[in-house]
């Protein structure tokens, strides 16, 4: 993959010089190491399993998203962060960032920014562009907002409150849980519209077709989130289909597409920030995965998540995460 995608920046002394961003990207940077001492943790201890008691989740009646929105939730998304960073080498495909000049300086839009770990780190690595974030709750916090960053609730399905042709390049990611399927052509024909003509929109989903392996822990959590996706009206294999989204939603060329498979199982330090993350997915979604899996209490929950972490790290853990820029025309 290219040399040329955004790197994520350890030269803290460098962040010292871009003034209002340094305190909220050095956040989430210290949010990422936590979350790196966690992975670690989950590495060398799949026994060792926590359910938080309550989970606080958003009152979206219009939403059919059923994550939480909790500070637990808000680790899971950072580490997840920086694992498809670590995974796609960077945070942006790479005919985008040889088209763009991201150092001198672009306008940039994060739809459903979420706690606002990919648009602080990106503000980190390209410190001159300007960005804005929406997202359907603020979970971004009461921190002092860096000097480029706006935040501004907003529900991609009822209209972004942007003028037409407002941004250089438009990002929305991990939406497979938020969107049911007919809703999907509605949110990318707005993404299209808030794009410049020349700019670029970037989706980011993952595939998630069930496993041959019958029987896993991982098999079992397929079957539950197909069933959670097909009573929510939602797609599991919207990934795939990203390329398709984007031609039939406006006058677009597809200029880059990447379908990466995953295993969670080879150690490395990308593996196991997404198996960490997997983990806590299954944590945060068990209100609805329970009843799906059988689950009927707590101990009965500790004890498939301890085979789930095990499954992932020494049996089987195969993804595929797809990511595709199209240029506006």
């Amino acid at each position: 993959m290219g040399g040329c995608l955004s790197k994520r920046n350890t030269n803290m002394g460098s962040n010292q010089e871009k003034g209002t961003q340094t305190y909220i990207a050095g956040h989430n940077i210290a949010e990422a190491d936590q979350t790196s001492s966690y992975t670690s943790e989950y590495s060398t201890d799949t026994d060792k399993v926590t359910l938080p008691k309550e989970r606080e989740f958003h009152h979206v009646k219009t939403s059919t998203y059923w994550l939480p929105k909790d500070d637990d939730e808000r680790m899971r998304l950072t580490g997840q962060h920086f694992a498809l960073k670590e995974i796609f080498e960077g945070n942006v495909l790479p005919h985008i960032t040889k088209t763009l000049n991201f150092n001198s300086g672009v306008s940039i839009l994060d739809v459903g920014c979420g706690p606002g770990a990919w648009v602080m780190d990106m503000i980190d690595d390209y410190p001159n562009c300007t960005y804005e974030g929406c997202d359907i709750v603020n979970v971004i916090g009461v921190n002092a907002m860096p000097k480029q960053f706006t935040f501004t609730m907003a529900n991609v399905l009822e209209g972004l409150p942007y003028p037409d042709n407002s941004f250089d390049f438009v990002h929305m990611r991990l939406f497979i849980y938020a969107l049911k399927k007919e809703e999907w052509p509605i949110a990318v024909k707005e993404l299209l519209r808030v794009t410049k003509p020349g700019g670029f929109v970037q989706l980011m989903e993952t595939d998630n077709p069930i496993p041959k392996h019958t029987g896993t822990p991982i098999y079992r959590v397929m079957v539950a989130l197909h069933a959670i996706c097909k009573e929510r009206g939602q797609n599991p294999f919207v990934g795939r289909e990203l390329e398709e989204l984007l031609t039939k939603s406006g006058n677009v060329k597809i200029v880059e597409s990447r379908a990466l498979p995953f295993d969670t199982t080879t150690g490395t330090n990308a593996a196991k920030s997404l198996a960490w993350t997997l983990v806590e997915f299954v944590k945060g979604g068990m209100t609805m995965l329970g009843p799906m899996l059988g689950l009927k209490d707590d101990h009965e929950k500790q004890s498939f998540i301890k085979e789930f972490k095990k499954c992932l790290t020494n049996t089987y853990g195969e993804l595929k995460i797809c990511a595709v820029a199209a240029q506006k025309m």
